[in-house]
């Protein structure tokens, strides 16, 4: 008989699996209604003309999301309801209110902030300004 080349952890592995399962199993419904705390992951993007904040926020509307921008901060703050009555078996999807700020190192227009949220993606963007501009000097 000839014995085949197995992965000197593939035991473990496959122990570690069976585990996972039996502790899934094993899960009651009063356990379920506890989510993780909400925080969304975010990507931000600094061009020649405008910084962009990208927030993912799936099953959130434009009303639960509010965007402000004051000296050179930039928050973000919003809340995720409960998406249906009932005892959750499995929660993993958090919910709650979330608060986000992100201090920008780029000179900022507060005026031209927009914000627009498109599956599931919030999107702001903000122009920057010049940080050096020349100054002509007047007089003799």
């Amino acid at each position: 008989m000839q014995r085949s080349l197995t992965h000197p952890f593939e035991d473990f592995f496959e122990l570690r699996d069976r585990l996972y399962r039996l502790l899934d199993e094993s899960f009651t419904p009063a356990e379920a209604e506890t989510a993780p705390s909400f925080s969304p992951p975010v990507d931000i993007l600094a061009g020649d003309e405008e910084v962009v904040i990208l927030v993912e926020l799936p099953g959130m509307g434009r009303d639960d999301v509010s965007v402000e921008v004051q000296n050179g901060t930039v928050t973000i703050r919003g809340e995720r309801s409960a998406d249906a009555d009932g005892q959750y078996y499995l929660r993993e999807r958090p919910r709650g209110a979330f608060s986000r700020s992100f201090s920008l190192a780029w000179e900022l227009d507060p005026d031209s902030v927009s914000a627009k949220l498109e599956n599931g993606v919030l999107r702001v963007s903000i122009a920057r300004r010049e940080r050096e501009r020349k100054i002509e000097v007047s007089g003799d």
